[in-house]
């Protein structure tokens, strides 16, 4: 694919950075070049100060992948990140007293996409999700995204649902009809919307203050759920999404005074 660009400021970094993917680990400065129609002489030199600055690093011949600047990064967001420090010990936690096996997802709006920022699955629990870390998902389809942005309103949530590709007028007014009826339920629901055989169970996660639209999610294998068990996943979804805005809410205060007394030392 190729998308000409100007390259300049953090943009030429980022647009190089875009084209890396799990399908696509490495690439070589002519093969950037061309993605990106842009002359060589300049991806060459962007290249060479990203990998001065760990972004990237050589890999065999004449390929680049991503650099050790991300593993460091990345264990900055676990220990910092108020919404994966506040609920991620919990998913353990809700895993071992849901009624059957699971894996549960704690996710966040990123863009008009929705992405996986911690998750775990219980040890017998046999199929894969599509919800992983650190991956993109679509925003109207499953509990997971569903609950983010159910909480959503207005104008923002008109801008994300103008970005969606429905197939009819009626498809549209039928998801915020469903998105609706979420709302007063206070959790959704879905079947098979991103993966054959699954269903999930959400809740919305959520905090002004810093910003946060999340949810807290479990999905289970359709085999082996039972009407029964509703009851019980939504009170565990409930009362763990609660404890994790708790402890957001604890964190953002925490940083509240600690700004407060640097700045009071200053």
């Amino acid at each position: 694919w190729s998308i000409k660009i100007k390259m300049s400021g953090f943009l030429r970094y980022k647009k190089i950075l875009d084209l890396f993917s799990e399908e696509r680990s490495s690439w070589t400065v002519l093969e950037i070049s061309k993605a990106l129609e842009t002359p060589s002489s300049t991806i060459y030199r962007i290249i060479r100060e990203m990998v001065l600055a760990e972004f990237l690093e050589s890999a065999a011949g004449s390929y680049f992948r991503l650099g050790p600047a991300f593993i460091k990064f990345n264990r900055i967001i676990n220990f910092s990140d108020p919404l994966v420090r506040a609920g991620q010990p919990f998913l353990k936690k809700l895993a071992d007293e849901n009624p059957i096996t699971s894996v549960n997802v704690l996710a966040r709006l990123y863009g008009n996409k929705v992405m996986c920022v911690a998750d775990y699955k219980s040890p017998s629990f046999k199929k894969n999700t599509s919800y992983q870390r650190g991956k993109l998902m679509p925003l109207i389809y499953g509990a997971t995204s569903r609950a983010i942005i159910m909480q959503i309103t207005n104008r923002k949530l008109q801008d994300l649902i103008d970005l969606e590709n429905f197939k009819s007028d009626e498809d549209k007014n039928n998801f915020l009809k469903d998105l609706k009826n979420d709302r007063k339920k206070g959790y959704c629901f879905t079947e098979g919307q991103v993966d054959k055989g699954l269903i999930g169970f959400a809740v919305s996660i959520s905090n002004k203050k810093l910003g946060i639209e999340a949810s807290l999610s479990s999905i289970f294998d359709l085999d082996e759920f039972l009407l029964e068990h509703e009851p019980i996943i939504y009170a565990n979804l409930t009362s763990y999404g609660l404890l994790v805005e708790k402890y957001i809410n604890e964190i953002f205060e925490d940083i509240q005074k600690y700004h407060h007394e640097t700045n009071s030392i200053r």
